[in-house]
């Protein structure tokens, strides 16, 4: 049986991510629309925080919207400063205010999360459609998961599949799981499992966990796929290998367990060798593996 996310899940999906672009924002702020030859940058790469706010900081008192949100992430990670979410908010404001999609996207986050500033939905979900609109991909899911659960803006799936797909199609493999799970399932839509296999499928081939234990109920259940207990083994025991413990997991086990004891050891011999190709583990010395 193919059981859909729950509800709560997506909303701890989403606090999670959340963390974790915050813990990224201040490298992906320096690879994304940041001119090589900026000396803040420069200074930041090599880890003179106490340059880079210099840097930045002359640059934005003569409004410069990519240095105020750049200082910003200096007073959120407490990079050469005391670490002020507070203050970080004020900065990534001025800086959204200017139509700085990065900024819009980092002050969504704190607005969400109430990190430094009141906690407020649907401020949060306005800035994240802000900088949805500039395509930050981020932006686009975390949207569309509100829109989704209702939160910050009235419920809505069809908008919520309409960011999400965005995103999707844009290449994030997390989007691409959440679209398939919605299609496949329905979830307040009209189901569409063929095209939500697509979506899955390709997260799956992405590395995402999740899609990849989908992928493997989808193929055993000949839904949205054709029926193939060698497609649903491999993506079963891929699953297996990337989720950590809990109860996918032992969701993927129990397809592995079934599986096996029907399919002929020959099946199973030919499915190990594409789960090495689709899974590769580096080698003993530690060297990455080929491309496939």
């Amino acid at each position: 049986m193919i059981e859909s996310t729950l509800r709560p899940f997506r909303r701890l999906q989403l606090v999670t991510c959340i963390v974790a672009m915050l813990a990224v924002t201040a490298s992906l702020a320096m690879a994304q629309e940041t001119s090589a030859n900026d000396p803040g940058s420069t200074a930041f790469m090599r880890g003179d925080y106490a340059l880079a706010m210099q840097e930045w900081s002359r640059k934005a008192q003569v409004g410069d919207a990519e240095a105020m949100n750049n200082i910003g992430i200096l007073y959120n990670k407490g990079l050469g400063v005391d670490r002020d979410a507070s203050m970080a908010a004020g900065w990534y404001r001025r800086s959204a205010e200017l139509g700085f999609a990065n900024a819009q996207f980092n002050l969504a986050n704190l607005l969400y999360s109430g990190d430094g500033v009141d906690r407020d939905l649907r401020q949060s979900a306005a800035w994240y459609h802000e900088a949805a609109k500039r395509n930050h991909l981020g932006a686009q899911y975390f949207l569309g998961l509100m829109y989704a659960d209702g939160e910050g803006v009235p419920q809505d799936k069809m908008e919520a599949l309409k960011w999400i797909v965005k995103a999707a199609d844009s290449g994030n493999a997390v989007a691409q799981y959440e679209v398939g799970r919605m299609l496949v399932g329905g979830d307040g839509l009209q189901p569409d499992p063929v095209k939500g296999a697509e979506y899955t499928l390709k997260s799956a081939h992405a590395g995402n966990a999740k899609a990849s234990l989908l992928m493997a109920q989808l193929y055993a259940a000949g839904k949205g796929a054709e029926q193939n207990d060698i497609e649903a083994y491999v993506w079963a025991r891929i699953a297996a290998d990337r989720l950590k413990p809990g109860q996918d997991s032992r969701k993927a086990h129990a397809l592995i367990d079934e599986l096996e004891a029907r399919l002929e050891e020959g099946a199973i011999k030919a499915a190990e060798r594409v789960i090495q190709i689709r899974n590769p583990k580096p080698d003993t010395e530690g060297e990455a593996p080929p491309p496939q």
